[in-house]
């Protein structure tokens, strides 16, 4: 919200782009974490595996969610064709890129080849790449907004990575909770929860330097003491999330 447009919500985005930014940091934070423990050891194999199931398929739901809010298929074509002057066009070809690479590493993985396998290891390095770009250009996008104030901050796109990895990471841990077997998982879960312990106080962290900055202008001060009035984001979001 910005005081200064007569105290108007921005109503260009709504629930169809805010799905695909939980879907988007699900599978680029899924990703992220299922490539690194591939590096790891065989002993996180299974965490890999449940992430990489999980990275492709969320980021492929996500991306229709985005053609629903562009209104017709054809326009995504349009979008990807000024990333020299546009972070929506850079961000169509990163998440272009980024699913592609996600797929041939599900792929890579399910014939089995592991992470000595040189493919395998140059699909990771390039889609951890791709994946933390993919989770930060959602950050970038919405700080090149200049009609919402609050957007505007560098700590932005931390949030969003630190958050996306903290969603992905649960997520994989929720799968093989489900999923495995439970003498199989205890090792592999053991070693997550030490992990998740370290992304919840990072994201703790980022989104306190976040709300710290916004306090120190009038504009964003505004945003900021209304969404920490919110009970669910309160309540909701910083303590039961």
């Amino acid at each position: 919200m910005d005081p200064k447009v007569n105290g108007q919500l921005q109503t260009e985005w709504g629930w169809l782009v805010a799905i695909y930014l939980f879907l988007g940091g699900v599978g680029g934070g899924a990703y992220t974490i299922a490539a690194i423990n591939g590096f790891l050891g065989e002993g996180l194999e299974i965490t890999t595996t449940v992430g990489l199931w999980i990275s492709f398929p969320a980021l492929m739901i996500g991306s229709a969610f985005l053609l629903l809010d562009l209104g017709s298929p054809t326009k995504a074509v349009l979008a990807g064709m000024r990333p020299k002057t546009s972070w929506i066009a850079r961000g169509f070809w990163i998440i272009s890129i980024f699913m592609v690479l996600s797929f041939i590493h599900f792929l890579l993985h399910r014939s089995g080849a592991g992470v000595e396998n040189g493919a395998v290891r140059l699909v990771s390095v390039l889609g951890i790449v791709f994946a933390v770009l993919t989770m930060a250009y959602t950050g970038i996008l919405l700080g090149a907004s200049k009609g919402v104030p609050f957007w505007r901050s560098g700590v932005v796109p931390v949030v969003f990575v630190v958050s996306a990895l903290v969603t992905g990471h649960f997520t994989i841990m929720l799968g093989v909770a489900l999923f495995g077997d439970g003498s199989a998982v205890a090792d592999p879960l053991r070693t997550m929860s030490l992990e998740a312990a370290i992304l919840v106080a990072l994201e703790v962290l980022a989104i306190l330097f976040f709300l710290q900055a916004a306090f120190k202008l009038p504009d964003t001060k505004e945003s900021a003491m209304r969404i920490l009035r919110k009970r669910y984001f309160v309540i909701g979001y910083f303590l039961t999330g």
